[in-house]
């Protein structure tokens, strides 16, 4: 019988970024007297350009500082701000203890996603994580799923899952690799896309319900 792999993203996923960066914004808002409102907004927009960011905010407010300098208190402060979610643990713990093997598949800075697993509790619990920045591959490219799976010694089909919450970076990108996809929707309703995910849940912690169904049934 093949191995069965669980494939999870890491921001939004397993990790609650958008709290966190929550979290940090409030306290460059108060730093540097930047509305807390523009910086969750322009968030949404700049999310995966955080240099970008910094050069629009250093504009727009007249910040003193170098933009190579809020962008490195920025990557060093937001994992330090990631909140361990026992819930999201026990999910993990509970898929492993069935059997199953668990990579995280990332896009971003090895340092800031790795990090980021460690003060989140997550590092041990998985078998492999990928991050983009090593191995200069980023989701939606299905070779990054490839080479997760190949890491754990398994090969790609249905039997090979992957839990995100981006419908283009995890469900379109795992099923060109062909993956069985399970999209975490937060509550969103689902857009007319071309890649249907397979499945959905709400949050990532109803997912050991999802795969356990899979390898049982």
């Amino acid at each position: 019988m093949a191995d069965f792999v669980g494939l999870f993203d890491l921001d939004d996923t397993l990790v609650r970024r958008r709290e966190t960066f929550g979290r940090w914004a409030a306290e460059f808002a108060d730093d540097h007297g930047v509305p807390l409102e523009w910086l969750l907004k322009t968030d949404l927009a700049y999310s995966s350009r955080r240099v970008e960011f910094f050069e629009l905010a250093k504009a727009a407010f007249g910040l003193k500082p170098p933009v190579s300098e809020l962008h490195a208190q920025y990557r060093r402060r937001m994992p330090e701000l990631v909140e361990p979610d026992p819930q999201v643990c026990a999910t993990l713990a509970r898929l492993r203890a069935a059997g199953w093997r668990l990579g995280v598949v990332t896009n971003g800075m090895v340092d800031n996603q790795t990090n980021k697993l460690h003060r989140a509790g997550l590092y041990d619990l998985v078998d492999t994580v990928v991050i983009s920045d090593a191995v200069e591959i980023r989701k939606p490219d299905a070779r990054i799923f490839r080479h997760a799976i190949t890491s754990l010694g398994a090969e790609p089909g249905p039997h090979v899952v992957m839990v995100g919450d981006s419908l283009e970076s995890d469900i379109a990108g795992a099923q060109r690799a062909g993956l069985t996809t399970v999209w975490v929707s937060h509550g969103r309703p689902l857009p007319d896309v071309e890649a249907r995910p397979h499945h959905i849940i709400q949050t990532v912690t109803e997912a050991a319900a999802v795969l356990m169904e899979m390898k049982t049934g």
